[in-house]
């Protein structure tokens, strides 16, 4: 008896697992049960390729990948040379995770009543997709050249800029657009020109920028709208939606319009003008904004309304066209053109940079009460 009570009381040198710990994943994520895991014998040789796992039938893996939400229990055992048996249980926790809106990436928690955040750049420079110059181009493409190949030379403006994707840059938080003085592709002049058709459109909501303007004789800086594909024809049959334009030799005005109508030249607008308080100019930071709805289009500098329409039409077309379907965004600086009687800047402006800069471009959609 005494000698069976010495052999129940003997310690036995059991094997030992290192890794085998309960953790959280992914519901899609690859798990691979053996990971990090090892096991080895009471003399301390690995014996990791002894160890089975069980309870992974629950889990409904397929190709590695978890399919299945919830909390399961995987028991591991190894059983080394000698015969002797470890087991123990790990608890795997399977949670969906809601992925983050690409739209939304690097955007703030803004509350704006009445409103979600759909879209936003806030210039960061940092992302998956960021060019040399810090651009995200998961949210913004360029548009370059001089309009040739749309059948637009010179935009159909008279604009004497060739646009590049150089000219545009992000620092400091801001996305600086730089007009400089310098002949390429038959133009006396390089700018930028940034839109959203292949990235982003949307139909209705609030769309604002905080944006920053250069003061000058012939300069063109806008913030504006164009249908994607534009399902009622040629411009300006599908519409356009001027948010910003302003002109740099008129640095106390910025002016918010709408186009309509036929195909040019049986076109028509109509327009506004925002004129700012004594001791503001477009050379300081304002936000310019848009609400548009089914059948209204407001227009705001600074939270303030100038300029309200509720009627336009497509030829052709019901009202609301053309204003009923998805619009992308555009932010440029032109040299040149029609819009501010072709007009020139002096080549002494430019001894200092001629910059657009941009804090943020924000997009929201209308909560529906």
């Amino acid at each position: 008896i005494g000698l069976v009570g010495c052999i129940d009381n003997e310690k036995v040198d059991l094997p030992t697992f290192e890794g085998v710990e309960d953790i959280e994943i992914a519901l899609g994520a690859i798990f691979n049960p053996l990971f990090d895991v090892k096991a080895f014998d009471s003399e301390g040789v690995e014996i990791t390729d002894l160890i089975v796992v069980s309870g992974l039938e629950h889990m409904n893996l397929f190709q590695g990948r978890t399919t299945n939400t919830g909390v399961f229990e995987l028991t591991y055992t190894v059983t080394d040379l000698e015969n002797r048996t470890k087991e123990v249980i790990r608890i795997v926790t399977v949670i969906f995770i809601e992925e983050e809106d690409p739209n939304l990436s690097g955007c703030p928690q803004i509350q704006l009543e009445g409103y979600r955040l759909t879209w936003c750049d806030e210039f960061t420079g940092v992302g998956p997709n960021i060019n040399t110059q810090g651009v995200d181009l998961d949210k913004w493409a360029f548009q370059t050249g001089t309009g040739s190949q749309y059948g637009l030379t010179g935009w159909g403006n008279n604009e004497q800029q060739f646009y590049l994707q150089n000219n545009a840059r992000v620092e400091n938080g801001r996305l600086i657009i730089e007009a400089k003085k310098e002949s390429i592709g038959g133009m006396p002049y390089t700018s930028a020109r940034l839109w959203t058709q292949p990235t982003f459109s949307q139909r209705y909501g609030r769309f604002e920028a905080s944006i920053k303007l250069p003061i000058g004789d012939g300069l063109w800086p806008a913030f504006w709208m164009l249908p994607v594909n534009s399902p009622y024809g040629t411009w300006a049959r599908s519409g356009e939606i001027d948010i910003m334009e302003a002109r740099g030799s008129v640095p106390n005005v910025a002016t918010g319009a709408l186009h309509y109508g036929g195909t040019w030249p049986d076109n028509t607008y109509r327009s506004a003008t925002y004129i700012f308080p004594a001791g503001m100019d477009i050379n300081q930071f304002h936000e310019y904004a848009i609400e548009w709805e089914e059948n209204e289009i407001r227009w705001y500098v600074n939270g303030n309304l100038y300029f309200r329409m509720t009627d336009w039409f497509a030829t052709g077309f019901d009202f609301p066209a053309p204003f009923d379907v998805e619009f992308y965004l555009i932010l440029n600086l032109a040299v040149g053109g029609t819009f501010d009687g072709n007009r020139l800047p002096p080549d002494a402006l430019f001894d200092e940079p001629v910059l657009m800069e941009i804090e943020y471009v924000r997009v929201y959609e209308r909560i529906e009460s």
